[in-house]
């Protein structure tokens, strides 16, 4: 999953009015955001007047040929959004306070130049507005039905990695990174089985139980976390005073495959 901003110019549309009043627009998707994909956060950057990061979106459809919401209502100078190419749907995930994220912020921050097109975040500025919008994340992934999420809300701690990484939403993002998406206990693979709509979802498991230790901790997404698809990762808690090691369930599926092919 990639960070994304995006430009707005406010005098060509109307996008504080469009979210007004619409969940989802779509987006014109520009040659730089080619490797975009759907789950990827996008923040809209408003010119001036605002000059500053307004909402946080996620991509939910790349590479649209033609878009399929009405916003027209929005469009101030049509010439930039009329049979422009392909587009992206956007989700509204939060309006930001417009003093959060300004220009003169993201600058001390580790942004370089004008916010003139479409870029990927990262370093500095990635772990700089990771700081500032992860409690909006978080609060959104307490809706979502991940185990390591609800681990979080019921050890009332907050967990690290090292310095920089501090936060539940990058520590998955990181532990994707370097486990990818398949099951490390039954092999299981969401977009294998279930096409696109599958694709990098998948529940991140703490090694250590976040619940079991109510302390601060550092965590390493390399050896503290791993991807484990629902199943898995429901039987490993099945026992929350005593959770299953990955070669203990490993061992169960496997003898449950002996008995079954002995009958």
């Amino acid at each position: 999953m990639k960070y994304w901003i995006i430009p707005c110019n406010v005098k060509s549309y109307d996008v504080v009015g469009a979210f007004n009043e619409l969940s989802e627009i779509d987006w014109k998707q520009s040659r730089n955001m080619k490797s975009a994909m759907t789950e990827d956060i996008v923040l809209i950057y408003l010119s001036r007047p605002y000059s500053c990061v307004k909402y946080i979106c996620k991509i939910r459809e790349v590479n649209k040929r033609n878009p399929t919401i009405d916003d027209t209502d929005y469009i101030l100078n049509g010439d930039n959004y009329v049979n422009y190419g392909n587009y992206m749907q956007l989700e509204l995930l939060e309006s930001i306070d417009e003093s959060l994220l300004t220009f003169e912020n993201l600058k001390l921050n580790g942004l370089k130049g004008n916010i003139q097109g479409p870029r990927s975040l990262k370093d500095n500025l990635l772990w700089f507005i990771h700081e500032r919008i992860d409690p909006f994340l978080i609060n959104m992934d307490k809706n979502e039905s991940e185990l390591e999420n609800t681990e979080y809300k019921e050890g009332k701690i907050q967990v690290k990695y090292g310095i920089k990484f501090e936060r539940n939403h990058y520590l998955r993002q990181k532990a994707i990174e370097i486990h990818g998406t398949t099951c490390k206990v039954c092999g299981f693979n969401f977009e294998k089985v279930y096409g696109s709509i599958g694709k990098n979802f998948i529940e991140i498991h703490h090694i250590r139980p976040m619940y079991s230790i109510r302390r601060e901790i550092s965590v390493d997404p390399e050896t503290d976390l791993v991807p484990l698809c629902s199943n898995c990762h429901k039987m490993i808690h099945r026992k929350k005073a005593k959770p299953m090691t990955l070669e203990e369930l490993k061992n169960k599926i496997l003898i449950k495959g002996d008995n079954n092919e002995s009958n």
